[in-house]
């Protein structure tokens, strides 16, 4: 009889221990938190520093072997769990580029939206609302975008004329400039993305730079991610400088490299123009 009443007992006191072991945050073996469901309980539950210790592990050890619904769905993690918004939209990016129609494009699209709307960026908020609402018709988020675009319809109007605005007049201030070489700037001259420049490009000076990192992995993801809207990007780096960079295009004018500016961003890209192409040390 004592064995029947002391084995409630005993469980009780397991389940109270666990309780006790989680509300105090003693850290699970790293053995056992390399799973991403893992990685999701800990999130869920606030633990986001032991989250993101067993999504490295993961990245690690298990992603080279993983599925292609594991890779979107640690990409998911990782977006989600830092604390920096630049690289956050850069996980984004890749499961909207990399992954159409994946698990999580749709939530990336729209976590893109409301980063981009955020930081007062209308049309482009507006281009990944758009993208969700005609890529995405059976999204649960396709609602939330086509509310965001009607809340915001005159705003996005205003700041996509001006844009365009604002574009006629660099160009017609580019042409006066220049006249016929910016015409003939216009076309893109792009080096190999793995070459660097040498004598043959010794007079293209302009690339369009759309990220600087210190870790080269996150040169590389956004690398792909670039790479996956239609362009040849490449990773370099510069004299002086410990940053990875990521590039496109080659040109001797600025005017080439503004043209191609405008297009990486109407892609959902971050871009600047650099102009120190020559100096460029590619990175293999």
């Amino acid at each position: 009889m004592a064995s029947h009443i002391d084995e409630p007992r005993r469980r009780r006191g397991v389940g109270l221990l666990s309780a006790v072991i989680l509300a105090v945050g003693v850290a699970v073996p790293v053995g056992a938190q390399e799973s991403l469901a893992t990685v999701d309980s800990l999130a869920l539950a606030g633990r986001a520093d032991e989250a993101r210790t067993a999504l490295d592990s993961w990245w690690l050890n298990e992603r080279a072997g993983s599925n292609r619904r594991d890779r979107q769905h640690g990409l998911w993690l990782r977006a989600i769990l830092t604390v920096d918004p630049n690289t956050a939209g850069l996980d984004f990016q890749r499961l909207a580029l990399e992954y159409p129609g994946g698990s999580y494009s749709d939530e990336a699209m729209l976590r893109l939206g409301l980063i981009s709307a955020g930081a007062g960026d209308l049309p482009r908020a507006a281009g990944y609302f758009r993208t969700l609402v005609t890529d995405y018709p059976r999204s649960p988020r396709r609602r939330q975008a086509e509310e965001w675009l009607s809340d915001h319809l005159v705003g996005v109007e205003e700041a996509e004329a001006a844009a365009r605005e604002a574009e006629a007049l660099a160009l017609r201030s580019a042409d006066s400039a220049t006249g016929a070489d910016a015409a003939a700037a216009a076309t893109v001259q792009e080096p190999e993305a793995d070459s660097p420049p040498g004598a043959e490009t010794a007079s293209l000076r302009y690339a369009v730079q759309v990220g600087a990192f210190e870790s080269e992995e996150r040169a590389r993801d956004l690398l792909a991610a670039v790479n996956a809207s239609g362009f040849r990007a490449r990773i370099v780096r510069v004299p002086e400088s410990p940053l990875v960079r990521v590039r496109i295009g080659a040109f001797s004018d600025r005017a080439g490299a503004a043209e191609l500016m405008d297009q990486v961003r109407r892609r959902g890209h971050e871009a600047t123009i650099a102009a120190d192409v020559p100096d460029e040390e590619p990175v293999p």
